[in-house]
């Protein structure tokens, strides 16, 4: 079967979030006199946030009450303060464009809430780029469930079997695989650090990828589901 679609993953993919979030905090936790492990970090990236608080976190590590939600706060700030900057990650324009041009139909797929997604996507001019964009507040389940991306798929009326989903954190590369989808994680500054090793294919940068590349892994899943 032929290439049907590409599910894009938002943070850190497209836009690298990921990066600012984990500086916020990490400015927030030294204010502490405390670090923030890059692996500890690890336990939210990609996740619904409720699962794990690092604000909770840094209370742990700092051994006595602290005000929670002013550190939330001042993580935003700095967050917000590097995101007013922040520009798509290398090579995300240009495959999109070549696939608008190939008629390659596409989606997000993100466990973030869609006034998140949809607000940062409009700021780098994105937004009309994906016609579906499904996230955990729409779907009720965040990555590492494959709903999400089972959702886009329905949604884009293709098969998972035969599209692939783009990602850069191990939850997510879990949830793709576990909708049987072909699988190419491209890692920022952050995930390099985890083990991305279930994907299918590791990229550098989305620039790295090509659309025969990309056709060979449908290949190839189409034939190892069938075996």
């Amino acid at each position: 079967m032929p290439l049907q679609a590409i599910i894009f993953d938002f943070h850190g993919l497209v836009l690298d979030t990921e990066s600012a979030e984990f500086a916020g905090w990490s400015e927030v936790f030294r204010s502490h006199s405390v670090d923030l492990d890059i692996h500890e970090w690890a336990k939210c990236v990609g996740r619904a946030p409720e699962e794990w608080l690092p604000e909770s976190h840094l209370q742990d590590l700092v051994g006595e009450p602290i005000d929670l939600r002013q550190a939330r706060l001042d993580a935003f700030r700095l967050r917000d303060e590097i995101l007013v900057d922040l520009q798509p990650l290398p090579g995300a324009v240009e495959l999109l464009d070549e696939l608008a041009h190939e008629s390659v139909p596409v989606a997000i797929a993100s466990s973030s809430r869609s006034v998140w997604v949809e607000g940062l996507l409009a700021n780098i001019g994105l937004r009309d780029r994906f016609p579906v964009i499904k996230t955990r507040d729409i779907v009720g389940k965040a990555k590492p469930w494959p709903d999400l991306y089972l959702a886009a798929c329905q949604a884009l009326e293709v098969s998972p079997s035969c599209s692939v989903a783009l990602e850069d954190s191990p939850v997510g590369v879990s949830a793709a695989v576990s909708a049987q989808m072909s699988v190419v994680a491209v890692p920022n500054n952050v995930t390099r650090h985890f083990d991305l090793s279930n994907a299918h294919l590791v990229l550098e940068s989305l620039a790295d990828l090509s659309l025969a590349r990309a056709r060979e892994l449908v290949l190839a899943n189409e034939t190892s589901i069938g075996d």
